[in-house]
Formats: C-alpha cells, structure tokens, sequence
C-alpha cells in the first residue's frame, strides 16, 4: 500500500500521542513487508512526565517494557503507558523495530536537533509521519472544534525544520471527532490546490499490516482503548455515513468530568489514504510555532485557538514552580464548568503553588490569592513572588505572540 513512499530505512511516527503510534504500526509493517527496514516512534504527551529504564526522558528516548508515564504534581502519580506495550506487541507478530519517543518537554529547537542527530546516526533516510483522524489539518480558529493539538503541532513544526525528507500519510479522516464534514471538504481541497495533496489510495483492509495494527490494537486496548482506532475499524467495514456520539474527558487529579457531542463520519473518506507533504504544510498552519518550553507551546495553542488541549486542568512543574493549567476548555460551560474550576482550586493546596484561569473565570479564586492579569490570563495562588514569577513569564510568551 506504501512501499512506493521514496524511502529504503524511513522512521515512522504517529503525530499525535495516544494510539497514533499503534495505527502508525500499519505503516511499519506494510514497509517491512516489502523490504525496508523501517522503525517506529511516537510522541510523549505533555501532559506527563516520562522514565526510560529510570532515566528521565530526553528530547529522544528509547522505548522498552521499562518505560514508565508518571502524572506531575507536588504528588507523582504512576499511570499507565500504552507505548511500553509497542515493541513486545510488535515482537508478537515477528517484527523486532526499534522503538523511540520524542519530548515536547525542551522546546522544538532541540528536538529538531536531536531528531536530526538520530536521522544520521542510524541512517534513516526519511521520515513518514502518520495522523489518524485529521487534527494535523486543522487551520486554527477556522476549526475550533479539534481537540488535543500540542503533540500534532509540534510534530508539524519539527517536520517543517528538519533537513531530511518527510511524508506525512493521513487515514480513518474524522474519526477522532475533531475535523466537521464541511471542513475537511475544504482543507482537501486547498491542500490539492497548493499541491501538498499529493496522492489518494485505498487502503486493502485484507492486506497483511492492516491484521498487524488490529493485533497490536487488541493488545494495546487493555492499556488504552481510545476512540480514533475503533471508528476507524468501523469505518473499513461501512458502506453508510456512521452517525455517532463523540465523548472527551475532563480530569483534575482523581476526579473526572465528560462532555459529548454528535459527529457524522462520511462514506466518502472510508478506507482512504491522503499522502501529503508536511514541509508544505507546516508552512501554512499558524498552530505550527516553534517554542521553548511546555507553559511557552501551551499558553502560545491556548490564546491562539481555545479548545482542549492535552495539558488542561493538570498540575505539573515549571522549573522551581508548580503550575496548574486551568485554562477550561469553552466546550465545558455553566455549572459542570464552575464545579471543575472550583475542585482544581481548592486542590491548589498540595498540589501547586500557581494556577493559570481565564479572566471570564476569576470567580472560582479564593480572595486570599495573590493574582497577576497578562491579558485574558491571570496568575493566582497564595504566595506573591510565586505568582509575580509566573506572570513575568506569561508576559514574555505573550510579547513573541
């Protein structure tokens, strides 16, 4: 299906965190198939912090069965790590890859570098990045309804900088509920016009790697079952538009909080693969920035196109500070939305020195708290040198926007 991608030793990525790196085995297995010793990588969400064999990650880490996922706070928390299962999974169906993560955690200048220091050292000699869903296509505030964007972008931006060639290979379209019908019609068709479009293929659902990605999706499941790859198996058996419900979650430590809304997948895009390029496309998406740290990448998303994010409502640690990202999503509204605003603060306590609200939101802040206003954000918590230091960051961040 994608052995005709102009490449001998290509590493695969899945853009997106979750299970784009299990969909991304498609690929992998496809290539290896027919010769090519292809690899496979993923993105670690910034929104954790990551352990490889006991080493903190790196902008470019190994992955093994050793490798652990940890939800940061004043308390550490373990959570489970679907990308430890990969490569046994892989092993499983007789496929021994290597196995890598890349970090948003030091700002896209050193993982293009560190990337750029792998390509050559183990001579790949190009890289194809694979989304599944469609949320790397998003144009910003023309689709606000894409969810989870830091890890996508930051993959866009990377691909964009890096000296070797790249592919980018988008399947199951919509089936991640953040693309609408009327925008991946015309996203398509302005790719096709400008020529990033390169080329549609069917996928052969009878073909051997696609049994691959379903073996090590049943594995993976156990971890992570998600949303994107079961639509997407569903979607390689329909013959009708699928009309759906979407359900995302909203977590503030232990507690959780859902909101779903209808989607409608079209018949149009089932079994279909987009072949694109990302060096052009990286060029004309705006939510495609360098940055240089996490508060930088999620400030930057958060004020240039409000949704949620894979860093909302979390506690984690920014230098010497504990942050908590309370910037809610505008999909969470009324009493559901003042309920989780107020838990996160009244959590502040033992899990973070500072939060980051909304103005619209500054109702759910005790009046003790210190606060600092940097445009739409303000900066509260209990000790005023903490909150002054993070609202001279925020200030910085705002003057490169």
């Amino acid at each position: 299906m994608f052995e005709d991608l102009p490449y001998q030793k290509p590493l695969v990525v899945g853009t997106g965190g979750g299970n784009d790196i299990v969909s991304a085995t498609m690929i992998v297995a496809d290539l290896r198939q027919h010769g090519k010793q292809a690899d496979l990588a993923g993105i670690c969400s910034p929104g954790a912090w990551h352990a490889y064999g006991g080493v903190p990650e790196a902008p470019i880490n190994r992955v093994s069965s050793r490798a652990t996922r940890f939800r940061q706070s004043k308390t550490i928390r373990p959570i489970s790590f679907l990308d430890a299962r990969v490569p046994g999974s892989l092993q499983k169906q007789g496929l021994e890859v290597k196995v890598y993560n890349w970090s948003c955690r030091f700002g896209t200048e050193a993982l293009t570098e560190s990337l750029d220091r792998l390509m050559k050292q183990e001579g790949y000699d190009g890289i194809i990045a694979v989304d599944v869903g469609g949320d790397i296509l998003a144009r910003g505030i023309e689709d606000p309804t894409i969810l989870s964007p830091l890890m996508d972008f930051t993959t866009l931006h990377v691909l964009g900088q890096l000296e070797a060639p790249s592919t980018l290979v988008e399947f199951g379209l919509q089936t991640d509920g953040e693309l609408r019908p009327e925008g991946c019609e015309q996203i398509l068709a302005d790719l096709e016009s400008r020529g990033i479009l390169k080329d549609v293929r069917e996928i052969q659902v009878s073909d051997p790697a696609v049994d691959v990605f379903r073996r090590v999706y049943q594995d993976i499941e156990k971890v992570r079952r998600g949303h994107t790859a079961v639509m997407t198996f569903q979607t390689w058996e329909a013959k009708e538009d699928i009309h759906t419900d979407y359900r995302f979650r909203v977590q503030v430590s232990d507690k959780k909080w859902y909101h779903s809304f209808p989607l409608v997948l079209e018949k149009k895009y089932f079994r279909k693969a987009f072949i694109l390029d990302p060096k052009g496309l990286a060029k004309t998406r705006p939510l495609a920035f360098p940055y240089a740290d996490l508060l930088e990448l999620y400030v930057r998303m958060k004020s240039a196109i409000d949704t949620k994010t894979e860093m909302d409502m979390l506690y984690w640690q920014g230098g010497s500070l504990n942050i908590w990202t309370g910037l809610l999503c505008p999909q969470i509204e009324g009493e559901k939305r003042e309920q989780i605003l107020r838990y996160g603060a009244e959590q502040m306590d033992s899990e973070a020195d500072v939060g980051l609200f909304w103005e619209k939101d500054k109702g759910v802040l005790q009046p003790s708290w210190s606060q600092a206003q940097v445009g739409s954000l303000v900066a509260a918590g209990k000790e005023t040198v903490k909150v002054s230091a993070v609202a001279s960051k925020l200030e910085k961040i705002m003057s490169v926007t």
